[in-house]
């Protein structure tokens, strides 16, 4: 457990410390980071903001402009043992301490049973509140095999502009 700590905090530090420097993609340069994680079809309107990887443990962003729709993934290497809490821990300290990007935390979580490329998983999906705790916000986070190991999807958009379809034809375009 140390270790993971350890890892999290190196994470969380090379985020901040990286940003300005070029190992942090933006872009195109950033999807292209996407695909060490997955294959799949980005829902229509959202672009990606950053990709990165450092030490093996990769992570991109995208977002929809003018909206509070984000989703963000995250591989760890497959001899990280890292499993979905871990996962999604690191992800929430990485964009905490990142500016401008924000994971929300959920309420009244929901366990649902989902398949993406080809492997049966259980998703969460909840809801929480955006920054300045106005926005209800809805937040689904699917574990999964990665490319290169346990992976994490988390899509995040304003309960008012869930598109239940939408969402659906998103996790089937994993490949």
């Amino acid at each position: 457990m140390k270790r993971l700590g350890m890892f999290v905090l190196l994470l969380s530090v090379l985020v901040v410390a990286t940003a300005g420097c070029g190992l942090v993609a933006t872009g195109e340069s950033a999807a292209e980071k996407a695909t060490q994680i997955a294959e799949f079809d980005v829902p229509a309107g959202y672009a990606a903001d950053f990709g990165m990887d450092l030490g093996g443990t990769v992570m991109v962003g995208y977002s929809k402009p003018d909206t509070a729709s984000h989703f963000f993934l995250i591989q760890a290497p497959e001899s990280s043992g890292m499993d979905r809490e871990q996962l999604e821990q690191a992800l929430r300290d990485a964009l905490a301490s990142s500016a401008g990007n924000e994971a929300v935390e959920a309420a009244e979580v929901e366990e649902v049973p989902m398949t993406i490329r080809g492997e049966e998983v259980t998703a969460t999906v909840g809801s929480g509140t955006g920054s300045g705790g106005t926005t209800a916000i809805r937040v689904l986070t699917v574990p999964f095999t990665g490319n290169g190991g346990p992976a994490l999807l988390m899509f995040q958009t304003a309960e008012a502009d869930w598109d239940q379809a939408e969402v659906d034809a998103f996790i089937a375009s994993f490949r």
